[in-house]
């Protein structure tokens, strides 16, 4: 069964609804931890008026603190899962991935960071080309190029999006088996998650305009539904909807 956004959006409130503390609260004690770890850095970077060398391990430093934020991220995935399977849930859950194989969720990001930036390079590089030449046919085919690229990466974000859910949920398969079982859940199913995306985009707006406060709420309930979402590929939500009406 294919549950529509309002269906997925419905079920995640019902589970967010009590855990609305610990849900905003380890999304804000990464962000803390992130800026912790990157902060030194910027302001070592400042401090040096702008030196390359600072600059560059400003950028490696970056990175790292990128690499650590994305198991922590799957590891807050995990209390999420917590929240909708009605299983017991600690805020230590957010760090529990660097137990199980965390350089899968690295390798991951690394891929999808080296697919997107060939995605767009052959139009970066044409638009660059055309501004040093001063040649307007480089500079639009580079345009055009471009926006190409960015259509492609779009398609490659919806067809691996559940690659790290993947992960989580099975420790002992690769990150390549990972990103191939994502292609095979999101076949046909790009387009309803795309639309799940883009129904956010108002709430996120609002968040913004908040200074960012209100997406203290917003990234929880984005987060819930893509659980959902994902258990809702799987089947398990058609599976406890069955058991729901045999209770009954």
């Amino acid at each position: 069964m294919k549950y529509t956004s309002a269906e997925l959006k419905r079920l995640s409130r019902e589970q967010l609804n009590g855990h609305w503390g610990i849900a905003i609260g380890v999304n804000l004690l990464m962000q803390v931890i992130a800026s912790t770890l990157l902060m030194p850095f910027y302001f070592l970077f400042i401090l040096s008026g702008g030196r390359m060398v600072q600059y560059i391990t400003y950028m490696i430093a970056a990175f790292i603190v990128a690499a650590v934020s994305i198991v922590i991220q799957c590891g807050i995935l995990r209390i999420y899962f917590g929240f909708a399977r009605g299983e017991e849930i600690s805020i230590g859950m957010m760090f529990s991935e660097f137990s199980r194989r965390p350089f899968r969720y690295i390798l991951g990001y690394l891929l999808l960071m080296v697919i997107e930036m060939f995605c767009i390079m052959p139009g970066t590089i044409c638009f660059s080309v055309g501004l040093v030449g001063e040649t307007i046919l480089a500079i639009l085919i580079g345009v055009v190029l471009y926006l190409v690229g960015m259509v492609i990466m779009l398609v490659v974000a919806l067809r691996y999006s559940q690659t790290f859910i993947i992960m989580l949920e099975h420790s002992e398969i690769n990150v390549m088996e990972a990103f191939r079982m994502s292609a095979e859940l999101m076949e046909g199913n790009m387009g309803r998650f795309f639309y799940i995306e883009l129904s956010f985009i108002g709430w996120a707006l609002l968040g913004l305009l908040s200074c960012g406060i209100g997406m203290l709420w917003v990234t929880p309930y984005m987060m819930q539904v893509s659980v959902n979402f994902y258990r809702s590929l799987t089947g398990e939500l058609d599976e406890m909807e069955n058991y729901a009406d045999v209770g009954r």
